[in-house]
């Protein structure tokens, strides 16, 4: 797969006629897999996907999350599970947002000899989104994909992003087709874990995620390439002193070396309680060891 970050004011020439996926494809969920795939078997050129560097949420107000779900690099990753010809990394900003549905499609996708496109029906694109998937056809051969629906949900990053956000783990993993996971280094913290025999890690995330519902989850942490099992809370600490902000805090067991400074990728399994306020120490560090053993007995009896 090769990557090419463009700018819609210099586009590069690509050298071949390709088949292109459009969309945002934040959190390649299931819906979008089952695009590329279906693009894959179909194309009759070199097969690109377009996505841009930035959510059009960070210019308009059209009611979706300017919080994602995937940075660029986690899309990067995902997808070369795909048999991809071009990643296609499209730069935007304000004045993006103004070009119409005809200047996107005659300043964009012509110049990049786009000559099949592969779309999901509520695809919209140009000022207003006054560009739509019929419109697309006018223009391209275009094949226009139903979407998705599973347990009677779509399978979109809007319904994704409100289940983690409600901290439904499991069903948001269930339609994004693989584990919600966030990437960060480990940083330091107030060292408040280790004062009560519970060394955790703070993890300064790489980008401006969807934050899961305050609480204690089940977490995969990939650290050095080695996933561990891991509690991870997401909050703001309120029996220790609640903090101005949620902060992403993992307890890793059996961890006995420097950890400061690793990037992470930090998988969330499934939600385990709501973070909430004790009366005193003991209580909390009680209730952390329980948190231990369920994770702990759910791995067994998967096993």
């Amino acid at each position: 797969m090769e990557i090419i970050n463009i700018d819609y004011r210099a586009l590069p020439t690509l050298l071949t006629d390709i088949s292109l996926c459009l969309g945002y494809f934040d959190g390649i969920h299931k819906g979008h897999a089952s695009l590329i795939n279906f693009a894959r078997k179909t194309a009759k050129y070199a097969l690109g996907i377009l996505t841009f560097s930035t959510p059009i949420s960070r210019f308009i107000n059209n009611g979706k999350s300017s919080e994602v779900l995937t940075s660029i690099d986690d899309r990067k990753r995902l997808l070369y599970s795909y048999d991809i010809d071009y990643l296609l990394v499209l730069n935007i900003d304000e004045n993006f947002m103004n070009l119409s549905r005809d200047d996107f499609i005659n300043q964009v996708l012509i110049p990049l000899n786009v000559k099949e496109i592969f779309v999901g029906e509520d695809y919209r694109f140009g000022k207003d989104q006054a560009g739509d998937a019929i419109y697309l056809t006018r223009y391209f051969n275009t094949h226009i994909i139903s979407l998705l629906e599973e347990d009677n949900r779509k399978i979109s990053t809007r319904e994704i992003i409100k289940l983690i956000r409600c901290g439904d783990i499991k069903n948001a993993n269930k339609l994004l087709g693989h584990s919600y996971e966030v990437t960060g280094k480990i940083v330091h913290g107030f060292n408040r874990g280790k004062t009560i025999g519970f060394p955790t890690a703070n993890v300064a995330l790489s980008t401006d995620y969807v934050l899961p519902r305050f609480g204690v989850y089940k977490t995969l942490c990939y650290l050095r390439g080695i996933p561990r099992l891991s509690i991870t809370n997401v909050g703001v600490h309120p029996t220790v002193g609640a903090l101005d902000k949620p902060i992403i805090e993992i307890f890793i067991k059996g961890i006995n070396f420097d950890i400061y400074g690793e990037t992470v990728y930090l998988a969330f399994l499934d939600f385990v309680r709501d973070e909430k306020k004790f009366s005193n120490i003991d209580e909390l560090k009680e209730q952390i060891e329980k948190d231990l053993q369920s994770i702990e007995v759910a791995k067994c009896e998967k096993l």
